[in-house]
């Protein structure tokens, strides 16, 4: 069960489970340079969750005709992604000046790796910075639920929409997105050929914040996501293939804090707290999917299941009602 805490702790409806603010607190608490490589296999899991179940089908609904479905999806953590080399700092007091060294580590979980404490190697009066390397969630795979609605509109073209706001412990969450689809098959164009099979493309802009306990967004981020789909109605079966291309980034903007020896003041033993705010962004390093996937039509209700391949491998199975 550990696996539920993880991406659904940052975009999923169930994640009301006070675990968005672990996370926030994580992030706070550890410098840049560490943080760059902790936190980017969540980045790519992240687009590729999202980028995930946009469209499950290469017809598009007539004018306002719509459906409502709940997409769920699992995404495969690799583990190569569980597990990074990074570099820690460490200050120490000498001759009432403070002297900096890197601290070289191996072998650090990133936020999908085990549970495992490091203890920074340093002697004497010197201080870690950070003080304590965060740990990871464990996580081999996870899940995500999106609930969306597809809405037809002229000529074959379909807007859909998501929208998930969660509070919790005062925590605001917001993950929302829309995408176009637009069935190419309908144009006047096309149809003297008559092709047997439906063809489309369509796009997303996904938007997504964390917050911190102080209601302070402390990431940001936003997915923009293309694909083109084909698809034939078999009976009640309809197979579909597609292939798609997008981009995360997630910009990153928070208040480190950390100790030092007391320069100042001349005090020995005391430390003082310094804040150093953080700003940088990260992008998704997975661009590229197939798609392969069917759907199964019983009237007014579907169901469709599909296996995407990208580095983080994705199932997404979708439940919903559909009125053309």
């Amino acid at each position: 069960m550990k696996y539920l805490t993880s991406l659904l702790i940052i975009f999923n409806l169930l994640a009301a489970n006070g675990l968005e603010d672990y996370l926030a607190d994580r992030i706070e608490n550890i410098n840049e340079d560490l943080l760059r490589s902790y936190i980017q296999p969540l980045v790519n899991a992240f687009g590729t969750g999202i980028s995930t179940g946009l469209f499950q089908s290469a017809y598009s609904h007539d004018i306002l005709g719509f459906d409502v479905g709940l997409r769920l999806m699992s995404i495969h953590i690799p583990e190569a992604s569980r597990y990074f080399n990074g570099i820690a700092l460490a200050c120490s007091l000498a001759m009432d000046s403070l002297v900096y060294y890197e601290i070289p580590l191996e072998n650090l979980s990133t936020v999908f790796g085990p549970e495992q404490e490091i203890d920074l190697p340093i002697s004497g009066n010197s201080i870690g910075i950070p003080t304590n390397i965060p740990t990871g969630f464990n996580i081999s795979s996870a899940p995500l639920v999106v609930p969306q609605v597809n809405i037809g509109l002229v000529f074959g073209t379909e807007l859909a929409i998501r929208y998930v706001p969660f509070t919790f412990e005062g925590s605001r969450m917001n993950f929302v997105g829309i995408g176009i689809k637009q069935e190419l098959t309908k144009f006047p164009l096309f149809k003297p050929i008559g092709i047997p099979f439906a063809i489309a493309i369509g796009g997303a802009y996904q938007r997504f914040n964390i917050q911190n306990r102080d209601r302070r967004a402390i990431a940001n981020t936003s997915t923009w996501n293309l694909q083109a789909l084909v698809s034939k109605r078999i009976g009640p079966l309809e197979p579909v293939i597609g292939v798609g291309i997008e981009n995360t980034r997630a910009y990153f903007n928070y208040v480190f804090e950390y100790d030092i020896p007391d320069t100042l003041n001349n005090i020995p033993n005391e430390l003082i707290t310094v804040e150093q705010e953080v700003t940088f962004h990260l992008e998704s390093q997975s661009r590229y999917r197939r798609i392969i996937g069917c759907t199964l039509h019983l009237g007014h209700l579907y169901f469709h299941y599909d296996y995407n391949f990208t580095p983080y491998s994705t199932h997404n199975v979708i439940i919903g009602f559909s009125f053309r």
